[in-house]
């Protein structure tokens, strides 16, 4: 029985067009090539786990329309389990456009749509399917991270015998007298503002579903993100995986890893605040840094491609992640999983759009065969 990952994010269908970069503003011009494609971390990881042959569960949500009708489809295709893809009849699937010049990203726009209307309820029903790992949302699967921001926070009303200091209201009164009082203060009648009510991130869906694995001793990896990266992370204990790419293992510890010694410093300092089993880093487009906390190893793609597709991304893309979960569940070695990873990856990058570029196993052990390549070497 194939061990299963879980997976939960979003879905848009992406349009992706090239175009001349002199265009000015407010000026109408010719595009060339165009293609429509899903679209998204999570969506993207997913794929990639079901073409190389890993029993992927995919907990996302479409709109009723034809966008989501194809998305369905596709991913049905790819092999992905369809258990957890729910159709949102009161919003649109997600959709978002991305303007190229030259093969190199020029602008994304998204709107989430459907994807945004996760609930804690959807996330229980996800864990009913017993995964063996869970990846970490690299997003917000809720309306809750742009709600909340703006989420106005409403006065307390004390309660039966609390006194109105307990709440802030006697000062806030006590402030508004005295501004009131002072000479030349203007009356007005326009109702206060209400005080925006700060985003906290360990009340999010993303971490929500983090805890649900951790109840039931859910394996996890996580990509470190700027949203993922706001979890209170000291209190995650089941995490397997840490990918993290050298830009931010940079901001967070002051050394920028392209060496073997600046790589290991800046992965004990980073062990000393979150807890894994492997730290997992990038040195360049082909190379990945392995620490366990005791141990280190370089490993290095046998293969050497030309990137074409540079908006797969060049640190440690959807593709790559999806590619170590799906090997180091079955193999439990992460020296080989890396190795496969970085493969995965670099023959992703050499295509151009997203369909078409995740490679399945057949391709991908017909190309290690006609390079002698041993995809499995750990």
């Amino acid at each position: 029985m194939k061990r299963k990952i879980l997976i939960m994010g979003g879905s848009y269908m992406n349009l992706q067009m090239k175009i001349d970069p002199r265009t000015k503003d407010n000026e109408t011009t010719a595009g060339s090539e165009y293609r429509f494609h899903p679209f998204g971390e999570a969506a993207i990881t997913a794929i990639t786990v079901a073409k190389l042959g890993g029993e992927c569960v995919f907990g996302t949500k479409f709109g009723d329309d034809t966008n989501g009708k194809r998305l369905y489809e596709y991913y049905k295709g790819c092999g992905i389990r369809n258990d957890l893809m729910k159709k949102d009849k009161s919003a649109q699937t997600g959709m978002s456009v991305t303007l190229f010049s030259d093969f190199e990203t020029h602008e994304t726009y998204l709107s989430k749509g459907a994807s945004a209307h996760f609930t804690k309820e959807e996330i229980d029903d996800a864990f009913i399917t017993m995964p063996d790992m869970f990846l970490v949302p690299p997003e917000e699967l809720g309306t809750q991270e742009h709600v909340a921001m703006m989420e106005m926070s409403a006065p307390v009303a004390p309660t039966e015998g609390q006194d109105k200091s307990e709440t802030g209201e006697a000062d806030r009164s006590d402030s508004d007298d005295k501004a009131g009082k002072k000479e030349g203060a203007v009356a007005s009648d326009m109702p206060e503002m209400p005080r925006m009510a700060p985003y906290r991130y360990e009340e999010s869906l993303a971490y929500y579903a983090v805890q649900k694995a951790e109840e039931r001793e859910v394996d996890l990896v996580m990509r470190y993100t700027p949203f993922t990266a706001k979890f209170p992370l000291e209190k995650i204990k089941n995490l397997k995986i840490l990918v993290i790419s050298d830009d931010m293992l940079y901001s967070l510890t002051g050394f920028f890893p392209n060496t073997t010694d600046k790589a290991l410093r800046s992965l004990v300092a980073l062990s000393q605040k979150i807890k894994s089993k492997y730290y997992v880093v990038q040195q360049g487009d082909d190379t990945a840094f392995i620490y366990d906390g005791k141990y280190y190893e370089t490993v290095t793609a046998p293969v050497q491609l030309k990137s074409v597709d540079k908006s797969a991304g060049k640190k440690m893309n959807p593709t790559f992640t999806g590619a170590l979960a799906a090997e180091y569940l079955e193999s439990k070695n992460i020296v080989r999983a890396c190795r496969f990873a970085l493969i995965v990856s670099l023959m992703t990058r050499s295509k151009f759009g997203n369909l078409e570029r995740v490679p399945t196993k057949a391709e991908l052990e017909a190309y290690a065969a006609e390079n002698g390549i041993d995809l499995y070497k750990g």
